[in-house]
């Protein structure tokens, strides 16, 4: 497949990232990756957890986009969940302190969805909410204990 503009965008983005937080034998910093979005003016910026920026781009294919909100964060997650895998592998880890993530959110820095966890080298969680469904798992479980 085809690597779209988009996508090599972001991938760039991302590396710029790693670039910052290139990974050591030692980390010493802690924070997450916030990722901020604007779906008008298609500015995706990356911040620590001081608010303090690392890196930007404009993705010209976002700006102005046709979809409804909702979609668009949802199809970029989609897009960024999968390039963050695939950096994140064992040898492309950030120089981070561990647990870090990288967070979704809109222009104003509210929060839209976690894209990736890493909790240490044998626990990644990649997709939506790590907690979602977990109150069904849990009720499921109670009830299964409670019929025996």
């Amino acid at each position: 497949m085809a690597e779209t503009k988009t996508e090599h965008q972001a991938q760039r983005f991302l590396q710029k990232i790693a670039e910052k937080y290139p990974e050591t034998d030692t980390p010493e910093v802690f924070t997450d990756v916030h990722i901020r979005l604007s779906q008008e003016t298609g500015d995706m910026m990356a911040f620590d957890d001081d608010d303090n920026e690392i890196t930007r781009v404009v993705i010209e294919e976002w700006i102005n986009s046709p979809l409804d909100t909702e979609e668009f964060y949802k199809n970029a997650a989609q897009c960024l969940r999968s390039l963050i895998e695939q950096g994140e592998k064992p040898s492309g880890r950030l120089g981070i302190i561990q647990p870090y993530n990288y967070v979704l959110e809109n222009e104003n820095g509210e929060h839209i969805t976690e894209l990736y966890v890493a909790d240490d080298d044998e626990t990644v969680i990649v997709g939506q909410s790590f907690m979602d469904g977990l109150d069904k798992e849990l009720d499921d479980f109670i009830n299964n204990l409670l019929k025996d």
